[in-house]
């Protein structure tokens, strides 16, 4: 007998661990490794001040701050289901990690350098890191369903997981905020690098690897063209605010990305195993739902991008002093999840959405009020109300996308909602930030920008305020 089959090795030993244990071990790995895919989301934004500072950047240099995260972990999102399915999920898990770490490393590498040098090398590692964040959002969901086959028993685990967001949300800034009280910006990248690099050591030796190959195939055609509709789209976005939307870089960016957008949908009509099965649009419960996963998260990573650039540069605030109020935000939001995912089974998720959009519109139209004069009171009992919207949004979007679609298209509708809400968080701070980049003073641009957001999500409300409507009268008046 060889020592290879005489030996258990490390696969025989995690198929022995009992069940209770492996899903406990799967599901504290998923929720770390979703806790670090979103604690250097607020984190980052929160000191977008000190980057600036520092290195002398533009408001169009620190959009991408954000964005070369964002986007890649937009596009990633799309296939990374697929790719864990056909080559093992523990594999995509690891991968993810290893590229969040280094990506992570390379942005802190960022803060050592001149200021001619920094912000492209951060902007590198932003990228590396989003990748990765991309490739582990979808499998940690992934690995808890693998783990937790009784989907009535899975609910209690996805809360935890849904915990891990929260929590990344809330505690980045506070997180940066210290950091940058005590050493320079560079410094805030570490805490997510040195995790995803310890969850890393701690999946391999927990998680069993899993795969569901039959049937599934990856969508190369459909991937390509997504991800160069969103970047031309995103990178169009950011060149309007600096060069002039009618600049030949702005006009060719935009032309590209729509162009690779018609593109996509005609691959996605003939391909076999699409990355978006376009009939899900057919129905107008899911089209709006759909537009409403996309605004949910631009208005999000919107107003945390706005409030962070506003509060540094017109209140004169702290990286720290922008953290506990960002905490304040993203706090109440995550304490309000629960509360929220308890109130679906009693009142319709379509109602809960189309409420948090009223809300949050209300939200961003009474920050307009906020100036250089504004207390720490006036700003907080705003941010709570905001962070109440969240929540309501954010919790319900994904249950109305696939209550909205057929049976048998579940699946594919709760990753098209995940996606599309990935490119709404990926193209609003191109956006705004070109919006803020236009007035003509900071506290103008700030109000300008948020009657922009505003505005798209008074438009996400009517579309629901439609579908509610139209499903009461159906009631009313049966086939």
């Amino acid at each position: 007998m060889s020592p290879l089959s005489s030996s258990p090795g490390p696969e025989r030993e995690r198929d022995n661990v009992p069940d209770e244990r492996r899903v406990t071990a799967t599901v504290t790995v998923a929720v770390l490794g979703v806790f670090t895919v979103y604690l250097p989301i607020n984190g980052v934004a929160g000191a977008l001040h000190d980057i600036a500072d520092s290195t002398g950047a533009g408001t169009d240099q620190l959009q991408w701050v954000s964005d070369a995260y964002v986007l890649p972990m937009a596009a990633a999102i799309l296939s990374a289901g697929v790719f864990g399915d056909l080559h093992g999920r523990r594999r995509v898990f690891s991968l993810g990690l290893a590229l969040t770490g280094v990506g992570g490393l390379v942005a802190a590498l960022a803060g050592l350098l001149g200021s001619g040098a920094a912000m492209p090398v951060l902007w590198a590692g932003q990228a590396v890191s989003g990748l990765g964040a991309g490739l582990l959002l979808p499998t940690t969901l992934a690995l808890i369903a693998h783990a937790v086959p009784d989907t009535d028993g899975r609910g209690r685990h996805i809360g935890l997981w849904a915990a891990g967001v929260a929590a990344g949300l809330a505690l980045g800034p506070l997180l940066s905020g210290g950091i940058l009280e005590v050493a320079p910006w560079g410094w805030i990248f570490v805490p997510a690098a040195a995790l995803s690099l310890a969850t890393l050591v701690l999946g391999h030796r927990c998680l069993p690897e899993s795969k569901s190959p039959e049937g599934r195939r990856l969508d190369w055609p459909g991937q390509l063209t997504a991800a160069l509709a969103m970047v031309g789209l995103v990178f169009g976005a950011i060149e309007g605010g600096s060069r002039g939307w009618t600049s030949l870089t702005t006009v060719t960016s935009l032309a590209v990305g729509l162009l690779a957008l018609a593109a996509f949908v005609a691959v996605e009509r003939r391909a076999a195993a699409p990355l978006m099965d376009l009939r899900l649009f057919a129905s107008p419960g899911f089209a709006t739902a759909a537009f409403a996963s996309v605004i949910a998260l631009f208005a999000t990573v919107g107003f945390t991008f706005l409030i962070s650039l506003y509060l540094g540069e017109v209140h004169h605030h702290s990286a720290l002093e922008i953290g506990i109020r960002l905490f304040l935000f993203a706090g109440v939001s995550a304490v309000v999840n629960v509360p929220v995912g308890r109130l679906m089974r009693r009142v319709p998720p379509l109602v809960l959405l189309t409420a948090g959009l009223a809300l949050a519109t209300a939200a961003a139209f009474l920050f307009t009020q906020v100036g250089p004069g504004t207390g720490f009171a006036d700003l907080a009992w705003r941010l709570a109300l905001f962070g109440v919207a969240v929540s309501l949004m954010l919790t319900s979007v994904t249950v109305v996308s696939v209550d909205a679609a057929p049976w048998e298209l579940a699946g594919m509708a709760s990753a098209t909602s995940t996606a599309l809400r990935q490119f709404g968080g990926a193209l609003s701070p191109a956006v705004v930030g070109s919006v803020y980049a236009g007035g003509t003073t900071p506290t103008s641009a700030f109000h300008t920008a948020l009657v922009t957001v505003g505005a798209l999500l008074a438009v996400g409300f009517l579309g629901c305020l439609a579908v509610l409507a139209a499903g009461l009268r159906s009631d009313a008046h049966p086939a």
